[in-house]
C-alpha cells in the first residue's frame, strides 16, 4: 500500500495529499486549480506518513530497546540460577572450596521397594456410644438437611439434654420428619451430647 504525504499549496495554502513517489513534482491544487510544487512539509503529518520519519524511527528504536532489555533480563536470570545451583552443590561455601562432581547415579531404573501397607483397624470413638456408623450418618444427614432447610445448623453440644428434647420435639412437625427419621435424629443428638 503506497504511503501518502501532505503539503500546503504555495498559492492558496490549502492542504494537498499526494503519494510519496510524487515528491518534487508539480501538480494542480484541488482547491485553487493552480499548479504547485509537491514538497515535504515540516509538519507532523509528514513524519507520521513518511517511511523512515522521526516517529517511525522512535517506534523502531523503542522496540529495539525493549527487546534488548528483555534479553538482558533473561540472561541475568539464567546467570543467577546457575550461580545459585553452583552454590547449592558447593554447600554454600564460596571461598577456597573446589566443587566436587556430583556422585554418579548407579542405576536410574533400579526398583524401589516400598513397605507393605499397614492394616487399619477401625476404632469406635468414645462419642459414638456404641452406635454404628450408619446410625450416626443417618442422624447427621437429617440435622444437616431437614433442619438446615429453615435455619442455620446448631451444635448439639451447646444445649443440655432437656433443651434438645424440647427443641427436637417442637421441630419434628415443622421439619415433617417421619417417626424413623425422628428416632435417628434423637439418637444422633444424644450420641453427640454424651
Amino acid at each position: 500500500m503506497p504511503a501518502y504525504l501532505k503539503c500546503s499549496c504555495d498559492h492558496c495554502g490549502g492542504r494537498i495529499e499526494y503519494p510519496t513517489e510524487a515528491v518534487g513534482a508539480k501538480a494542480p491544487c484541488p482547491h485553487c486549480k493552480r499548479e504547485t510544487l509537491l514538497k515535504l512539509d515540516g509538519g507532523d503529518d509528514a513524519d507520521v506518513l513518511t517511511v523512515g520519519g522521526k516517529k517511525t524511527q522512535w517506534v523502531i528504536g523503542t522496540v529495539v530497546v525493549c527487546v534488548t532489555a528483555i534479553a538482558l533480563l533473561v540472561g541475568a536470570g539464567i546467570w543467577v540460577k546457575k550461580r545459585g545451583a553452583a552454590k547449592a552443590t558447593s554447600g554454600g561455601k564460596s571461598q577456597g572450596v573446589v566443587n566436587s562432581p556430583p556422585p554418579p547415579v548407579a542405576n536410574l531404573l533400579a526398583k524401589v521397594e516400598l513397605d507393605l501397607p499397614k492394616r487399619v483397624v477401625p476404632v469406635v470413638g468414645k462419642f459414638q456410644n456404641g452406635l454404628t456408623a450408619a446410625q450416626i450418618k443417618n442422624g447427621r444427614e437429617i440435622i444437616g438437611g431437614a433442619c438446615t432447610d429453615c435455619h442455620r445448623q446448631f451444635d448439639p453440644a451447646t444445649y443440655g439434654s432437656a433443651e434438645w428434647d424440647r427443641i427436637v420435639g417442637t421441630m419434628r412437625g415443622k421439619a415433617k420428619l417421619r417417626p424413623k427419621e425422628s428416632d435417628e435424629l434423637d439418637t444422633f443428638v444424644r450420641s453427640v451430647r454424651n
